[in-house]
């Protein structure tokens, strides 16, 4: 039975372009398993209606001229009109059209509306989290180079001073020079791997950076 289902795409219309047929159109518009033939709304601004055209779907003003057009699989009426449904009902009667009251099409779209919200609030919170991870993270990171960037200052120092006593003291100090130029180059590699943590930095960045983005959009 599922698989059946899955393998077909019914034919969609849309009664009404207001603020429940946009959420019928909305819902509709992302499914696999629906394509939307028309909307019909005799306000040409009625946001299905604008959302609609700007989709390339037909459009029409008068629910008679849109059934001619085409009958679809199920009919969607979100007006709440009882002469609409009842002109469209004995229009649609002996059809495989399946008519779907505006109570039905009302709940649909609030449970639409909920479970979107829902959806966004989680995903928020985990993005949120994700985003204070990342930041409590990039400052520790931050903190802990700036730390070993201050110890290799000191090092860096100790071993310029004791290059410096090293030739100082001539033959007796070769071994002392030894010491402090393996100390520099040690300096040197710690310095490279703090860079690399600069580079990690700046990627866990702009990953926050996508977050905000991410976290703008569902708002």
């Amino acid at each position: 039975m599922n698989d059946w289902f899955q393998s077909q795409v019914f034919s969609i219309g849309i009664l009404g372009g207001g603020r429940g047929g946009n959420g019928l159109f909305q819902f509709f518009r992302a499914s696999s398993v629906a394509r939307i033939c028309f909307v019909v709304d005799p306000n040409p601004s009625a946001p299905a209606i604008v959302a609609a055209r700007e989709a390339g779907i037909p459009v029409f003003t008068d629910d008679d001229v849109a059934l001619s057009h085409q009958l679809p699989d199920f009919l969607f009426d979100s007006t709440g009109d009882a002469e609409l449904e009842a002109r469209v009902k004995h229009r649609i009667m002996g059809s495989a059209t399946r008519f779907i009251t505006p109570i039905t099409s009302r709940m649909m779209v609030q449970v639409i509306e909920e479970n979107a919200t829902r959806v966004r609030e989680e995903v928020s919170g985990i993005v949120t989290q994700i985003k204070q991870e990342l930041g409590s993270s990039l400052d520790g990171s931050r903190g802990l180079v700036q730390r070993i960037n201050q110890i290799m200052g000191s090092m860096q120092m100790l071993a310029l001073n004791a290059s410096i006593e090293a030739a100082k003291a001539g033959v007796h100090g070769r071994g002392f020079a030894v010491v402090a130029d393996h100390m520099g180059k040690s300096v040197e590699n710690v310095r490279k791997v703090t860079q690399e943590i600069d580079a990690v930095n700046a990627n866990i960045l702009q990953v926050s950076q996508q977050v905000d983005a991410v976290l703008g959009k569902l708002h």
